[in-house]
Parts: structure tokens; C-alpha cells; sequence
């Protein structure tokens, strides 16, 4: 697998031609109109992320028109101010509601004093995850409508990019391997979950035999590349199963989902580094939840008490 490439483009200007210069960083077939009002005019971006999945946040003032193609990319756009009204390949629609523009279409909106923000997920990225959750490797990523298929699922797919965005907000959990695969994972699949995908997905239904074998190959799977970024669409992968059918297996055999099970295990392996730490080793707390990818120290603490019967600052400080 190809590593993604980084980004990190922050621009703010008052020329239009540089504007749609600038806009071309983030969409690389984008281009905005005549700008009749220029002394309100201001564009501005700032995108962070690589080419698997970057977050942006575009605001455009004053009144303007653009068109655009997307290359390799799926990009849902979540407008937070101002007014905008668009149409993609025939389908239209205005509002705060999120809308999703997919490589090959074209775009045309119509803003007012407008800031949105972006998700824009790479199309080989996108493919992979579907065909790994849905099990069937002859997929192909293309959806039926711009809008979320329910308001519940437009209210997943807020909930969970709000979350990625104030995780990745911290540039120290952003560099952490092992979160960025888990949320590149959540993304995705809030994604593929939230709107339409014209082909329907399908699983295929496997022996009880079969489902202990692979239920057996994911837990060695998943000891044996603990510290390494895997998420469980790797595990699927590496059993060859579908998500789903990985799920039964583990449902079967333990009750539990796949992803309880290793984020379980990433918590016993930060209990064992924090009975292993103390002052002279230079370990925190926060320290050690990174490096077994939990972003949040309260919940982070919330878990081990659970599980431990005392708070992590305790077990490190014995």
C-alpha cells in the first residue's frame, strides 16, 4: 500500500485569481466565478490530514459561483455559515445539511458569505474499507444520492466527524499511527453508512467450523501485531472475512464485537506499561494511552478503573 501523502495547506487572500489558485490545492478542478463585489471578497482554507483523509475548513465572503471536478477523492461538505445552493449532476440542494460530492461529477454552487467544512477521503481508501466491510472484493464505491439516507444517519455521520475532528485537532494524537488508522476506519464507514450506495452490499454466511478457525486466526493475528496500526478491517482482511462475518465470529465466541476485543487488549498492554513505569522512566499517563491509541485520558482513566479497580496515575505511581 501506497503511504499516504501529508497535507497541510493554510491561505487567506483578497485576489480572486489567487483565491482560485489557492482553491486548486485543496480541489484541483475548482474554479470560482467573476467576482462582481471585490472589495468584500475574502477566500481562506485550512486543510490538514494526507491523501487517505483530510479535514479543511473553506470560507468564502461575498457573493460567488463555482464549479468543480473531483480526482480521486470522495469529499463531504458540512456548511457551517452563510447560504449556499448547489447542484450535482442534475441533483440540488441548499441549507446546513452535509452533501457528498464524488469523483467524476460535477459541481456547481452558488454562496453567500459562506464557511464550510470538508472530509475528503481518498478513493482507493474509500473502496478498500467498503470492500472489507461489506465482504465483497468486486465492490466499486458509488453512491445514489448527494444526501444522507435519514436524518439518524446524517446525525451519525455529525456525531463522528466531530469526534475525528477534535481528536486530530491535538497534533500529538495526530501523529499517532495506531489513531489515525482507527480514525481513518471510523470515517470511512460513517461514510459508506450515511448515504447510499447504489450497489448493495453483500455477505455470505459461513460454517460454524469456519467461524471458529477464523475467530482463532484473528485473536493470534491481533496479539501478534498489537503495537502496529491495525484496525479491524486489517483483521477481516488478514482471516479473509468480511467485517461483518468477523463480528459473528466473535459474538459467537466471546459476546463481543472484534473492536471491543482489541481496544481491550490495547488496555491491558497499557496497564502492563504502566506497572512497568514509574518516575525515573520519563512515563505518563497520557504518554502511555497514546502509544496504545486511546486519545482521551478520561475515558482512558474510566476503563482502566473498570477493568482495574484503581486509576492509572495509582498503578503508575506504585
Amino acid at each position: 500500500m501506497t503511504p499516504a501523502t501529508p497535507i497541510h495547506l493554510h491561505f487567506s487572500t483578497t485576489d480572486p485569481e489567487v483565491a482560485n489558485e489557492a482553491l486548486q490545492q485543496v480541489y484541483t478542478r475548482a474554479r470560482m466565478g467573476t467576482v462582481e463585489d471585490r472589495p468584500s471578497f475574502l477566500y481562506s482554507h485550512d486543510v490538514g490530514g494526507d491523501s487517505d483523509l483530510n479535514l479543511g475548513r473553506l470560507t468564502f465572503s461575498g457573493s460567488i459561483a463555482g464549479r468543480m471536478v473531483l480526482d480521486g477523492i470522495y469529499s463531504v461538505v458540512l456548511p457551517r455559515t452563510g447560504g449556499v445552493n448547489w447542484r450535482i449532476d442534475g441533483r440540488t440542494g441548499t441549507g446546513m445539511g452535509p452533501f457528498l460530492v464524488q469523483p467524476g461529477q460535477e459541481y456547481y454552487g452558488e454562496v453567500e458569505h459562506l464557511s464550510v467544512d470538508s472530509v475528503n477521503i481518498g478513493l482507493e481508501t474509500l473502496r478498500r474499507t467498503a470492500r472489507d466491510a461489506y465482504g465483497d472484493e468486486t465492490l466499486e464505491v458509488s453512491f445514489h444520492d448527494p444526501h444522507p439516507v435519514s436524518p439518524a444517519r446524517e446525525r451519525f455521520w455529525r456525531g463522528t466527524y466531530e469526534f475525528v475532528e477534535q481528536v486530530l485537532a491535538d497534533p500529538a494524537v495526530a501523529s499517532v499511527p495506531l489513531l489515525r488508522a482507527d480514525l481513518l476506519r471510523r470515517m470511512s464507514v460513517a461514510t459508506l453508512e450515511s448515504f447510499s450506495l447504489l450497489q448493495d452490499p453483500r455477505t455470505r454466511r459461513i460454517s460454524a467450523a469456519e467461524q471458529q478457525a477464523a475467530y482463532r486466526c484473528a485473536v493470534e493475528y491481533m496479539h501478534a501485531e498489537l503495537a502496529s496500526p491495525i484496525t479491524v478491517e486489517d483483521v477481516a482482511r488478514h482471516v479473509e472475512l468480511s467485517t461483518v462475518e468477523l463480528t459473528r465470529a466473535f459474538r459467537s465466541h466471546t459476546g463481543t464485537t472484534p473492536g471491543a476485543y482489541l481496544r481491550d487488549l490495547r488496555l491491558t498492554a497499557a496497564h502492563e506499561d504502566l506497572l512497568q513505569g514509574g518516575p525515573g522512566t520519563g512515563d505518563t499517563v497520557r504518554a502511555i494511552a497514546l502509544r496504545w491509541g486511546m486519545a482521551h485520558s478520561g475515558d482512558f482513566a474510566r476503563r482502566h478503573r473498570q477493568a482495574y479497580g484503581e486509576n492509572p496515575g495509582e498503578t503508575l505511581r506504585r
